[in-house]
């Protein structure tokens, strides 16, 4: 009997782990869903609560993922210290967490909450060196007859999402017009908006620094192509240069000093270029860029910049030189396949990326 005991005792404590997030301990996807429908069953009444963390790509990019896993962890504590029995919190998605609370709810709890936890957040944030980034968006939508976790959460994601456009309350109840395909006069016009202006925010910048735009070459590589394939129907000018850092004699510099005047050459790089220009480094003393709407009228300038701002950096060095290459990128001939100018990229073992792990990440 003992045995048995203990068999059951360990089953049951398996069956408490599969339904748990092991980053958060909170109920995970099925769980939530399986006892959210249970309790509806029971009793068609509840607040059902959506949110997920504002910009979390950023965090985890610009951050680190540890930072971004103590974010989740630090939201699903506050959930824990504001949402008791039997309301049900759960991690619903990588970001996205949800909230059930079962029965009559009045809507000014959830809003009460939401301004608890949204305080308690910027502290977390503060605390973890996040600065003000660490901010969630909610939404709410009220139980029905028939209603289950799947309905509930469609309509929460909506509100959730029609909040995030305006940042103005901590929870934003579902409204008819909030739900794509509603009929109405207007309304597929009013959400179209809103989901293009919540899809553009998401794709801005959101940490934008002066200077050229560093990438790697990978994603270098993919914006010449798309930019030489528009040519013939923008008919705008774009002219691509190859900086080398050289000895006198044409050689690249020392490997000893090659890391430091490469950042120096780096800096001058995207000091001097615009901000609509984008840059890469090609080899281990070289760098690619690409001025957008320049001519060949404006190299000059261009490399006379770059020069100027590189001696300001490194003003004793009569030892070393730069040296640039350009050209004019052309339409691509319709139908014809284009040969690439880049064919692989130069491999060197002492060569490094220095756009992996820049501001311009995002």
């Amino acid at each position: 009997m003992r045995e048995l005991d203990e068999l059951k005792q360990e089953i049951d404590r398996l069956r408490l782990l599969a339904q748990r997030d092991p980053l958060t301990g909170l109920l995970n996807r099925s769980a939530m869903e399986e006892q959210v429908n249970r309790l509806l069953e029971d009793e068609p009444a509840g607040l059902f609560v959506v949110m997920d963390v504002d910009e979390f790509r950023y965090i985890n990019d610009q951050y680190g993922h540890p930072a971004g896993d103590m974010a989740l962890r630090e939201l699903a504590r506050l959930l824990g210290d504001s949402f008791f029995a039997p309301a049900l919190s759960g991690r619903v998605g990588g970001d996205s967490f949800a909230v059930f609370l079962p029965g009559a709810c009045a809507g000014e709890t959830a809003v009460n909450k939401m301004e608890h936890i949204m305080g308690g957040l910027a502290r977390a944030g503060e605390a973890l060196g996040l600065g003000n980034r660490l901010r969630v968006s909610a939404g709410a939508e009220s139980a029905g007859p028939g209603d289950r976790f799947f309905d509930l959460y469609e309509r929460a994601d909506a509100a959730m999402r029609a909040g995030k456009s305006e940042r103005k309350k901590a929870l934003y109840f579902y409204e008819p017009s909030m739900k794509q395909g509603t009929d109405g006069p207007g309304t597929e016009d009013t959400e179209s908006s809103a989901d293009m202006k919540y899809i553009s925010e998401q794709l801005r910048e959101s940490h934008i620094v002066d200077g050229a735009y560093c990438q790697d070459y990978d994603t270098f590589l993919a914006i010449y192509r798309f930019l030489e394939r528009g040519l013939s129907r923008t008919g705008i000018r774009v002219h691509l240069i190859l900086i080398s850092l050289t000895d006198l004699h044409g050689a690249f510099v020392r490997l000893d000093e090659r890391e430091l005047l490469m950042e120096r050459l780096q800096e001058s790089i995207r000091s001097s270029l615009r901000f609509s220009d984008i840059y890469t480094q090609y080899s281990s003393c070289q760098f690619l860029a690409m001025a957008v709407c320049a001519g060949r009228e404006n190299m000059d300038i261009i490399t006379d910049r770059i020069e100027k701002a590189f001696l300001v950096r490194e003003p004793d060095r009569p030892d070393i030189r730069l040296s640039f290459s350009f050209y004019p990128l052309q339409p691509i001939p319709h139908g014809v396949p284009a040969a690439s100018l880049f064919g692989k990229r130069p491999v060197e073992d002492e060569s490094r990326d220095m756009c992996q792990g820049t501001e311009n990440h995002e």
